[in-house]
């Protein structure tokens, strides 16, 4: 061959502790070469434990030879797959144990374990004569099986992800398109492979085996045209559905609920508002763009017509100030507000001046004024004028709003 053994030299240097490592392995190797071969024996074990029947298969070592060079006292580890030697019809006891493990769903494909299941396909068919017959061919050949895989890539049914091999939404739609299960399997080829066993035996001619070929052929392309489905599968075709999908959720709007009075028609955008388009049919459902000084979005009414209510939103204005709250339809599908429940000094904070009604109420040291006190409003109520007019009643803030309210 091209490259050479490396054998020692024999000349003795003191060497690093890897270096001496990978210098005994060289020579260990060289020495095995001169040692008889190691005669092992297959072995089938068949035991039985209280009438319970079990199978063990391995290698029994018979003569070591070359092995003793590697031999090594000082490591505990075993070889797998050794068993020791049987005598048939000994008995002694035995101690049991027991491996709990769970399985896991096979591995994704890398492009070598492709090509491997590719040659051991037949491991797959269930048809034991047809499974012995795969074992020497499987998928494709070894000249061949690489460039199927290559065309599987450009036609965009699998794609690379890293190592992996995944298959596409194409690739995905074009197996449950095909309808005839025997295309999928790899029986398909065990058959040919069979038929082809048969003629080269003389057991079948080869006239009848491209007559047959030509009737499958034909009636798999009358069952695919008679199917009342047509699918294009292409990875084109994938990405225009994408498109149009995406394309239709644009589109979709309040333009295409139903009308949540009549329940009937659909909702028209009209210069103000939104209604129905069943208007000259006397519906009277509207919901106009701005609500309370506050312009509602479209998403937010969407979600008002599917869930019943708006998310909490900010800037609505009302006698009390501008509020926080959503919104709901009332009895006759009138839009109207739900103040957000806030704690005593926040609905404090927000309450509207009840004199000037541009700024808001705020707390002071001694007495609740207007935030617009630098603009000229002199509006204040003081703490003990507001503990008088309650009259030993329980302090609650809607007795504080109506106080304040009426000091104006």
């Amino acid at each position: 061959t091209d490259h050479h053994a490396i054998i020692p030299t024999g000349i003795q240097i003191k060497l690093q502790y890897n270096q001496q490592q990978v210098y005994d392995i060289i020579v260990k190797r060289f020495i095995a070469v001169f040692y008889d071969d190691c005669a092992v024996a297959n072995t089938t074990v068949i035991g039985k434990a209280a009438k319970v029947v079990f199978k063990t298969t391995g290698k029994e070592i018979l003569a070591k030879g070359w092995r003793v060079v590697f031999e090594n006292s000082n490591t505990k580890d075993k070889e797998s797959g050794i068993l020791p030697t049987f005598v048939k019809g000994e008995k002694g006891p035995h101690e049991p144990s027991f491996l709990e493990k769970e399985t896991k769903p096979p591995n994704h494909f890398t492009e070598a374990t492709l090509l491997r299941a590719m040659e051991t396909a037949g491991k797959q068919v269930d048809d034991e004569e047809l499974r012995d017959l795969m074992k020497e061919n499987g998928i494709g050949r070894p000249s061949t099986r690489a460039n199927i895989i290559e065309t599987l890539f450009k036609r965009k049914y699998i794609k690379r992800n890293k190592k992996q091999v995944l298959p596409t939404v194409t690739g995905v739609q074009l197996i449950d398109t095909i309808q005839n299960d025997l295309l999928k399997s790899a029986e398909l080829t065990g058959s040919w492979e069979k038929q082809l066993k048969d003629i080269e035996k003389g057991e079948f001619s080869a006239g009848a085996f491209i007559k047959n070929m030509k009737r499958m052929v034909d009636a798999l392309v009358y069952e695919v045209r008679s199917e009342t489905k047509r699918a294009n599968i292409s990875q084109a075709t994938v990405l225009k559905n994408r498109k149009q999908i995406n394309t239709k959720k644009k589109t979709a709007g309040l333009t295409t609920e139903t009308c949540p009075k009549c329940k009937q028609a659909m909702l028209l955008k009209g210069k103000n508002a939104y209604g129905c388009s069943a208007f000259k049919s006397g519906c009277d459902f509207v919901l106009p763009f701005h609500f309370s000084d506050k312009k509602i979005s479209e998403k937010q009414f969407i979600r008002l017509l599917q869930k019943g209510s708006t998310v909490n939103l900010k800037g609505f204005k009302t006698n009390e100030g501008i509020v926080e709250g959503l919104v709901r339809f009332d009895d006759n599908f009138k839009l109207k507000l739900e103040p957000k429940t806030t704690s005593a000094k926040a609905k404090t904070d927000s309450l509207a001046c009840p004199k000037c009604r541009k700024g808001t109420v705020i707390k002071g040291k001694s007495a609740y004024g207007c935030s617009n006190y630098k603009s000229g409003c002199d509006f204040k109520v003081y703490f003990d004028v507001i503990r008088a007019k309650m009259n030993g009643n329980k302090p609650t803030i809607e007795l504080v709003h109506q106080i304040i309210n009426e000091s104006a």
